[in-house]
């Protein structure tokens, strides 16, 4: 068990390394241009790729990677009632993330812009380390919607009419405004250690959920439960795909 162990550790070690170095290659391209979108495109057919393989797996499709579904759906029965109670930090973090975007849009001319998208034309590791992210998410949710459980009849009806609605943010460009920042400083390490603020915070509140014993959701029964109708998949799907194009090929 050991040998065995050690031997997916060096793999995915090899794996993180390797996704690690064709980020940093990647970054070095200049947006809108020919190669910078040849690589995004690249990257996004590999995605799309594992994806579908994990989806084969985990519905025992033959060429397919192994991804067992989840044990049950969440919320726990009985917590049906409590659903806003469990996925409230997660919707305070997306709420902080539009309110931060549409702050930085309205960035003045003479001002740094703070935005995701500005950070990353601004600073190429923060490009290579946003590729990263935009690719993990592609792949963290896939996961996600291929260990999607088997619902029963009366779970199918509930997750049919869910309690909140699910939407997708478009992350948008920088561009100068008439107005100054509302409230942003005019600063860009502000800007970056927002962002990477934001990130330690996502990990802390994947920590708490899963020690919440199914109180709170984790990320990934998170995107679960908004992702369930066949309509907030596909916008989904879209909104991280235009992103991607966005920030990456635009």
């Amino acid at each position: 068990m050991s040998g065995v162990r050690s031997r997916r550790v060096a793999r995915s070690f090899l794996i993180a390394l390797a996704l690690c170095a064709w980020c940093g290659w990647v970054s070095g391209f200049h947006h809108s241009m020919t190669p910078a979108l040849a690589a995004w495109s690249a990257s996004l057919a590999g995605v799309v790729g594992i994806d579908l393989l994990m989806w084969r797996g985990g519905h025992g499709g033959r060429l397919g990677l192994p991804r067992r579904p989840a044990a049950a759906a969440w919320p726990p029965p009985g917590r049906e009632s409590r659903v806003l109670r469990g996925i409230w930090p997660w919707l305070v973090l997306v709420l902080v993330v539009v309110v931060w975007e549409v702050l930085g849009i309205d960035t003045g001319p003479h001002q740094a812009h703070l935005t995701v998208s500005a950070l990353a034309l601004a600073f190429r590791p923060f490009d290579a380390a946003l590729l990263l992210a935009w690719i993990l998410v592609g792949l963290g949710y896939g996961a996600a919607r291929a260990a999607a459980p088997e619902a029963t009849p009366g779970q199918a009806g509930r997750m049919r009419r869910p309690e909140v609605s699910a939407g997708a943010v478009a992350v948008l460009g920088p561009h100068p405004g008439p107005a100054p920042a509302l409230l942003l400083p005019d600063n860009r390490a502000a800007g970056v250690a927002f962002w990477a603020g934001l990130t330690v915070v996502c990990v802390l509140v994947e920590v708490a959920s899963r020690r919440s014993g199914g109180r709170l959701a984790t990320a990934e029964e998170f995107v679960r439960l908004v992702s369930g109708p066949p309509a907030a998949n596909a916008l989904f799907v879209v909104a991280w795909a235009y992103a991607g194009w966005h920030l990456f090929a635009h």
